[in-house]
């Protein structure tokens, strides 16, 4: 059985990077805050309760992707003034500035992913293949993070991880279960991952409990993001966040370098309407 490598917020950032690029993911154990990480559950996890677990619309494929007891939850800027000090978080940016370039990006989406009991294993996949015609075997388009808000342990959906997957020839190549791990991680950590690298949530055969996972990945500025920030974040709430936290969500225009300026209004900064 393969094991990824848990690593702490002491480490050097060059030990980070080598594990991701090693194999293709790294815990990091003490990732948040314990009071970071208070604030955050009491900000997002009333909201939980009020939401129903799976998808309401779209193709079968995407309802039994997303699955049937899981619930999935956006617009977490407007929910927590918390997850805007997280997404400013040295080593978070960091990440996405080592693998997508530095201010080269924007959030693709940030979710809770809440994981019931009951539900089923989810189909292992590859984050990039969102934009099958962008990605490319010698550099990443996307990045993320999934911050456990609840302990993640084999029992409740721990995410499914193939290390070292992030270098296997193909879109979606067979994997067998001894090519996986699990990422068992107490509350507070972190599983950094490669968007090229294959991995899928875990079934949760528990009775009683609900798996919370903070999904916060990034995405190559030029290409369009999965969550539509500017709809389920409001001006008002935009103007409270941390201005990288506002370039992030696209209330910000992004300017990429020896190219065009996107994200315009009246082709000036979009940050004028803040």
């Amino acid at each position: 059985m393969n094991a990824l490598q848990h690593l702490t917020r002491q480490q050097d950032l060059s030990a980070i990077w080598a594990a991701i690029d090693e194999q293709g993911g790294v815990i990091i154990d003490d990732f948040l805050d314990p009071a970071l990480l208070q604030r955050l559950r009491e900000d997002c996890l009333p909201a939980i309760a009020e939401h129903k677990p799976g998808a309401a619309t779209g193709h079968d494929f995407w309802k039994d992707f997303h699955g049937s007891a899981t619930k999935r939850i956006t617009g977490l800027a407007q929910l927590s003034p918390a997850w805007g000090e997280l997404l400013c978080d040295p080593i978070y940016k960091g990440m996405a500035d080592q693998y997508l370039g530095e201010n080269n990006y924007y959030l693709n989406t940030g979710q809770l992913i809440c994981i019931g009991p009951g539900e089923t294993p989810q189909l292992l996949h590859r984050d990039e293949l969102n934009w099958p015609q962008a990605a490319q075997p010698d550099h990443e388009i996307t990045i993320t993070a999934i911050f456990a808000l609840t302990d993640f342990t084999e029992e409740n959906g721990a995410t499914v991880i193939a290390p070292g997957s992030h270098r296997w020839p193909g879109a979606l190549p067979e994997v067998r279960a001894d090519q996986t791990c699990r990422a068992v991680m107490k509350a507070g950590s972190a599983l950094l991952y490669s968007g090229k690298v294959i991995h899928g949530g875990g079934p949760n055969d528990s009775q009683d409990q609900w798996r919370v996972g903070l999904h916060a990945g990034f995405v190559s500025g030029w290409l369009r993001s999965e969550e539509n920030h500017q709809l389920t974040t409001s001006l008002e709430a935009a103007r409270l966040l941390p201005e990288h936290a506002q370039r992030m969500l696209g209330f910000r225009s992004f300017v990429p370098p020896k190219a065009a300026r996107l994200g315009m209004v009246n082709y000036e900064d979009a940050g004028a309407l803040l």
